[in-house]
């Protein structure tokens, strides 16, 4: 589990430092604070602590793969680590990442580095579990011709930053839904999944063609005849298993089904084949969920997320969306130990650098750019109603 991580002169970042919820954690402000930039720092952190804790792997080996990674990021002009520390800075650049247990990894660089440098204490619990972030822009759609032999693999990478390659490769791993095997396997996530299948009314399946089809159906309880016949079968539950069973004729090309219902199957699918198993697999990312997203779909999706982080899965978020935060505010529930932390970065008129203010309550936050909006919205929404009169 990650406790929290520091920021030293990276990118538009001076100096920071974030302590974070076990459970979920949402980051919001304005375009150009770096909230894109901060997951992305928190994501290369955590795969460095993998590479940290590879026995098998030089540190030489490990500094040179991590620069690669930071640099496929980021995808700065030059290809060389120096130019991701901040602007004007003459101090060198350092992140840290720190586990619940107290260990921690951290790399550093200067304006001049070519390499990377790897720091790590012993221990490093937690950070062997590969992250998962999902981007803005849904990616069902993309795969096929990302991964597609006959396509310029340099070519591809110009386009695509490593949020979207890896998410790429975690999507096509086989899930047991290839397999029509039963949700019983995992009871945690049996109703996670059902859930998100409900939301979009079918499935994002894995094809022989190298692409996602949806393919309309739900999740049922069906007899299962190995199981009603056996003698220790007794109760309904023992003899009857959760499969999915299509519906409504053909599947489609996923490019023809909506996009917010894409980045529900993205979930779907990263939850089906263990990318995110709760308690298991490391942090999930996730980038503005609530883009090309229903409101209707918003209420949902926030159970589903508060759902897993019940199971140990921790998550952070960055959003712009108002109806996402006051969901999570309203459906936070204390009894089943339900923790959301907000962090609101803000450029520091001073040193104009970014800084952040953290509360476990969003009504504590006093810099947010989005309840600012939402508050002058309502005054001239009013104004206009008293004929022109602003309140």
């Amino acid at each position: 589990m990650i406790a929290g991580f520091e920021i030293q002169n990276f990118t538009a970042f001076g100096k920071l430092e974030i302590s974070l919820s076990p459970r979920v954690n949402v980051i919001i402000g304005s375009n150009g604070t770096g909230k894109t930039h901060l997951l992305k720092a928190i994501y290369g952190l955590a795969i460095a602590g993998q590479s940290a804790s590879d026995s098998d792997r030089s540190k030489k080996k490990s500094e040179a793969e991590l620069t690669k990674k930071l640099l496929r990021l980021f995808s700065p002009e030059e290809s060389r680590i120096g130019t991701l520390r901040a602007s004007g800075s003459t101090a060198p650049t350092r992140l840290c990442l720190r586990g619940s247990d107290d260990s921690s990894v951290a790399i550093l660089f200067n304006g001049t580095s070519k390499v990377a440098r790897l720091e790590k204490n012993a221990g490093l619990e937690g950070y062997e579990t590969q992250p998962v972030f999902i981007p803005t822009k849904e990616i069902l759609s993309l795969v096929r011709g990302m991964r597609h032999p006959e396509h310029d693999r340099a070519t591809v990478e110009m386009i695509f930053d490593d949020t979207y390659i890896d998410l790429a490769e975690f999507l096509v791993h086989p899930g047991f839904e290839d397999e029509a095997a039963s949700l019983d396997e995992d009871p945690r996530l049996s109703s996670i999944i059902r859930e998100l299948v409900a939301l979009v009314g079918g499935r994002y399946r894995w094809t022989n063609d190298g692409a996602f089809r949806f393919e309309p159906g739900s999740y049922e309880e069906k007899a299962d005849p190995a199981r009603s016949k056996s003698k220790t079968a007794q109760m309904y539950q023992d003899s009857t298993i959760v499969r999915f069973v299509p519906k409504g004729g053909q599947s489609l090309s996923s490019s023809m089904t909506a996009e917010g219902y894409r980045k529900i199957g993205v979930l779907h699918r990263l939850l089906c084949n263990g990318s995110i198993n709760p308690g298991t697999t490391g942090v999930l990312l996730w980038d503005e969920p609530e883009a090309n997203l229903n409101p209707k779909l918003m209420k949902k999706l926030v159970q589903v997320l508060l759902e897993l982080s019940r199971n140990g899965q921790q998550i952070v978020l960055a959003t712009h969306d108002y109806v996402l935060l006051k969901w999570l505010d309203l459906l936070l529930d204390k009894g089943k130990e339900d923790h959301v932390r907000f962090h609101a970065l803000y450029r520091d008129p001073d040193t104009q650098r970014m800084a952040v203010e953290s509360a476990d309550s969003y009504s504590l936050i006093s810099k947010s750019a989005i309840s600012d909006t939402f508050a002058e919205l309502f005054d001239e929404d009013v104004a206009r109603a008293l004929g022109g009169a602003k309140p």
